[in-house]
């Protein structure tokens, strides 16, 4: 998308050609978010950074780091609808809005792109593999401010992170999950709290790491098979 530059700071990061974080939120808070309330649209959102950014940066220098973020950039708006709005966030953390998209359509995007970045190669590192992490919230159920929206999905971006990375995790805050008494033996439940306990996690989030790992294995399961022709 194309977005006049009648703004107090620039509007475009110079290296990634994407939104800068400042612009991005004026965005969100007074465009992105009025629209989807008026037209009682649905909105999502996600944050996501690069796993392990510091240790191509070390060993093969700022070339090789400048040329990751680009890449990256390029899978965002190659994979990405036109009509999603994406900006450098910082550093490399970068921040995706997708107008009119519910949560569940905004995880099979994500994991598109947490799919591409895993398969970008690069010139001045060649033996480097990256992956990323990402975090998701949806208007209006995880929040109906800018504020609200990036507290969520930064809050669900940490967990993807302390889960190990290359994850799209879901938002804490989200509802849908099932009743777990309804589909669970009272042995599971019984481990499920003890290792909650133990890791000092909540029970829900556990859960949805499941179940994004389990979506993770059949997504990429189903990638790998040979397309009809």
């Amino acid at each position: 998308m194309n977005y006049p530059a009648t703004f107090e700071l620039p509007t475009t990061d110079t290296l990634t050609g994407l939104l800068t974080a400042p612009y991005f939120r004026h965005l969100l808070r007074d465009e992105l978010l009025p629209q989807a309330e008026k037209s009682s649209d649905p909105l999502s959102l996600f944050l996501f950074d690069v796993d392990s950014f510091a240790e191509p940066h070390r060993t093969y220098g700022h070339a090789c780091s400048e040329e990751i973020l680009h890449s990256v950039a390029q899978a965002l708006r190659t994979t990405l609808p036109e009509e999603a709005v994406l900006s450098r966030y910082g550093g490399d953390e970068f921040a995706v809005v997708l107008p009119d998209t519910r949560l569940d359509d905004a995880f099979t995007r994500a994991e598109e792109v947490r799919r591409g970045i895993a398969m970008l190669r690069y010139q001045h590192c060649p033996n480097i593999q990256l992956t990323c992490s990402i975090g998701l919230a949806s208007y209006p159920a995880d929040g109906q401010t800018d504020v609200e929206l990036v507290r969520e999905a930064d809050q669900a971006l940490y967990m993807a992170k302390a889960a190990g990375g290359n994850k799209v995790s879901l938002p804490l805050a989200d509802s849908r999950m099932i009743t777990k008494t309804s589909h669970y033996t009272a042995t599971q439940l019984e481990r499920l709290a003890h290792l909650a306990k133990t890791l000092k996690r909540n029970e829900a989030s556990l859960l949805r790491e499941a179940l994004d790992d389990l979506l993770k294995k059949h997504n990429d399961r189903l990638e790998a098979l040979p397309r009809e022709s």
